[in-house]
């Protein structure tokens, strides 16, 4: 898949009332099949930029979100409005099982690119661990 998009990612978590902001921008692959879209990047590690993970974000028809990241460090996220769903977060450390519960969807994606803002809560054993916002912005690259 040709990366010759332009993802610009904003994440939002507050944990305990203490809020931490994240800002990505990277060249991403996106395209539509069966009505189903389909945003993919790679993500690097911090203490190990020699290790990539590839992230796809996938957008069905019934606005359901789905993130699934690939490599040492996986997950793959439901994200549906008004729905808890199960998940598990495996890290290097181990495996999390955590809820996630989804406040609002918001999809304007369209084929030549477009926004997604997700705003969800984490919790863990049933205590929330954080609420969160999401939002991706996909435009063509020059």
């Amino acid at each position: 898949m040709d990366e010759n998009y332009i993802l610009s990612v904003t994440g939002k978590q507050t944990v305990d009332g203490q809020s931490d902001k994240i800002e990505l921008q990277t060249p991403a692959a996106y395209m539509t099949k069966n009505g189903v879209r389909y945003i993919t990047y790679k993500e690097y590690d911090a203490n190990c930029p020699d290790r990539v993970f590839r992230t796809t974000v996938k957008v069905d028809q019934d606005g359901i979100v789905t993130i699934m990241k690939g490599g040492t460090e996986k997950h793959h996220l439901i994200l549906e409005k008004g729905v808890r769903h199960k998940c598990e977060y495996v890290t290097s450390f181990g495996s999390l099982s955590l809820g996630i519960y989804t406040e609002s969807v918001r999809n304007d994606l369209n084929d030549n690119g477009g926004e997604l803002e997700v705003c969800y809560s984490i919790d863990i054993g049933a205590e929330l661990a954080s609420t969160n916002e999401l939002h991706l912005k996909i435009k063509e690259a020059l």
